[in-house]
């Protein structure tokens, strides 16, 4: 943990006056690279045309101009990133270190894998290196990464999909899960047993009286199963619709800590379409609208000045980016082998997502460069609560506290998008 990240108590008792609730938005499947290279933002370490893959003798290099929805979707299985992240072929050995990384597959890896459907034509497998112009594509967004805080060093949790990175962002640990579930773990997730960690959930810790769950939906029915609802002791019934934000803030709210989930669209047919999850096959413009719609409530509720909302990722969705991730403390909570398809010991993180940190009492513009994974989220939670750490990944992780000023700003943006 760096020095500028270390808040001493004085301090840490100025924040937990000021800031009493937490608000968190994951949407999917979005590099860093792919969503804020292109910016203009300044300060930002971000991929260049110099930065490139090469397939089938063809050189690859990053370029602007990506479409809004992918041609075909791409892998982010853990056999996918480890292709993406270590070169055309690599393989995860289990029992071994994960292979030297040079963020050289991920040409290849699109153009070949079969792990999300059919791989796209030839002529479309560039379009992995290609980054939005957040500005047009994404202005709400845009405007908060330039009117609060952008993170350009926040990495998933692990070198993998969705739902275990998901995980770790409920319990700083996946319970040994390194791939997505199967069908049969789902089932029995959302309605028999419910998925379990060893030392239990950030939503257990603080109590369900301290915590509210919401998602957007709107879209089609199948997209409205929150992956929150999958958790022990979590139900369907515990999640709100997200049409009621607005007037929950501005009535009798002592939640603590508050999580929000994208509408995942047509998940039956596998597009994705409809939804607000900015799933590359989906698009982007729904979810910026969901940043936009829960900024705004939040911004002229009751409850601003003392709040922070933080907007992130679970994963990176395959496509490319330029900055390599580094070793990571395992959990170390005691989990088993059962759900350990790969063996992997999670001792790396996983690919650089994007990241912004929105509060009044954070400066306006500011490029952070501090090493984040979802388990700061719980790092920033239990420390502003007063809560114990839940495994070793979340007591090592740096939380956000250090980005909490003295002065409570009054030209904050009334509205966005």
């Amino acid at each position: 943990m760096s020095e500028a990240n270390i808040v001493d108590q004085k301090k840490l008792v100025e924040i937990r006056a000021n800031i009493r609730h937490v608000f968190v938005l994951m949407l999917e499947n979005r590099s860093f690279d792919h969503m804020f290279a292109l910016s203009g933002i300044p300060g930002i370490a971000a991929a260049t045309s110099a930065n490139a893959n090469s397939y089938n003798g063809k050189n690859y290099s990053f370029q602007g101009s990506a479409p809004d929805q992918m041609p075909a979707d791409l892998g982010h299985e853990f056999g996918d990133v480890v292709e993406q992240l270590c070169g055309q072929g690599a393989a995860y050995q289990k029992g071994r270190p994960y292979p030297a990384m040079n963020n050289s597959g991920f040409v290849s890896n699109y153009a070949t894998t079969h792990t999300e459907g059919s791989p796209p034509s030839l002529q479309d497998v560039d379009k992995v290196m290609r980054g939005i112009d957040a500005k047009t594509q994404t202005p709400a967004l845009y405007q908060l990464a330039t009117e609060f805080v952008l993170c350009d060093a926040w990495h998933s949790s692990l070198p993998g999909p969705t739902w275990p990175n998901r995980y770790f962002l409920h319990g700083a640990s996946s319970n040994g899960l390194d791939h997505s579930p199967s069908k049969e773990n789902l089932l029995e997730w959302e309605s028999v047993e419910g998925f379990a960690y060893p030392k239990g959930s950030i939503f257990d810790a603080l109590g369900k009286g301290r915590c509210r769950l919401y998602q957007d939906e709107n879209g089609p029915l199948l997209g409205r199963v929150p992956q929150v609802s999958s958790l022990k002791g979590i139900s369907f019934f515990d999640v709100h619709d997200l049409a009621d934000f607005e007037s929950d803030l501005n009535g009798d709210y002592p939640y603590a800590y508050t999580f929000i989930e994208p509408s995942y669209g047509d998940v039956g047919s596998d597009t994705y379409m409809n939804g607000s999850s900015q799933h590359p096959m989906d698009g982007l413009s729904g979810g910026d609208q969901l940043a936009a719609k829960v900024y705004n409530a939040l911004r002229n509720s009751q409850l601003w000045n003392n709040s922070l909302l933080i907007v992130t990722y679970d994963e990176h969705g395959g496509f490319y980016d330029s900055a390599q991730p580094g070793a990571a403390l395992p959990p170390n909570d005691g989990a088993g082998s059962s759900l350990n398809e790969h063996g992997f010991d999670f001792s790396v993180y996983g690919v650089r997502v994007p990241a912004i940190i929105a509060s009044p009492w954070i400066s306006r513009g500011e490029v952070d460069h501090t090493l984040y994974d979802h388990g700061s989220v719980l790092a920033t939670i239990e420390k502003l609560f007063g809560i114990p750490p839940l495994t070793d990944r979340d007591r090592n992780a740096n939380d956000l506290l250090s980005l909490i000023g003295t002065e409570c700003r009054a030209d904050c943006l009334e509205r966005i998008g």
